[in-house]
């Protein structure tokens, strides 16, 4: 297979300090499976600003060491454009969703942590993505439509309170059957 060229993890190099114009706002777009390189490369042909927050990855794989970059926050993208370029996008077949966001100057904030994280270069890991007295719902399993509360997170599980009866009830479920409401 060969190996494409590596690729700037955001375009222009200036794209986080460029302001918010009337005309393009940032969108954050979530990708299919392993497309975020497909997607930049494709946002980059069409000169339109995307950030991809990247790290460095070394494994072993059949006894050699190989070095690869791959996002921080795998199925994210995100790009500066107007509303007809943001339609556009969703054309490049890599999209599955595109989130608006209402809070600009929040988003670039927290663009600027992602960067400094990605240059750190310290190894961290993601946390569960709910927090205690979060409400979600069960998507998958035998309880799945329930509703309830995070009372708690354990390595893999998060105790969930239902109320049923008027009685709080406890079980641990899967984080990969839970989705935030």
């Amino acid at each position: 297979m060969p190996t494409l060229p590596p690729m700037p993890d955001r375009f222009p190099p200036d794209v986080l300090q460029a302001g918010v114009s009337s005309r393009s706002t940032w969108r954050v777009a979530r990708t299919r499976a392993r497309q975020e390189k497909k997607l930049a490369r494709w946002l980059y042909a069409r000169q339109l600003p995307y950030f991809l927050p990247l790290r460095r990855k070394t494994r072993n794989w059949r006894g050699r060491r190989i070095s690869s970059e791959e996002p921080l926050l795998p199925g994210y993208v995100f790009f500066m454009a107007s509303d007809e370029q943001a339609r556009l996008a969703m054309t490049s077949r890599c999209i599955v969703d595109r989130l608006d966001v209402t809070d600009q100057p929040a988003l670039v904030s927290e663009l600027h942590a992602l960067e400094r994280l990605a240059a750190s270069g310290r190894a961290f890991t993601e946390a569960p993505g709910f927090s205690p007295q979060r409400e979600v719902e069960i998507r998958a399993g035998p309880l799945a439509g329930l509703r309830g509360y995070v009372a708690a997170l354990a390595p893999g599980k998060v105790v969930l309170r239902l109320e049923i009866l008027g009685r709080n009830l406890e079980v641990a479920v899967d984080e990969t059957e839970l989705e935030a409401v």
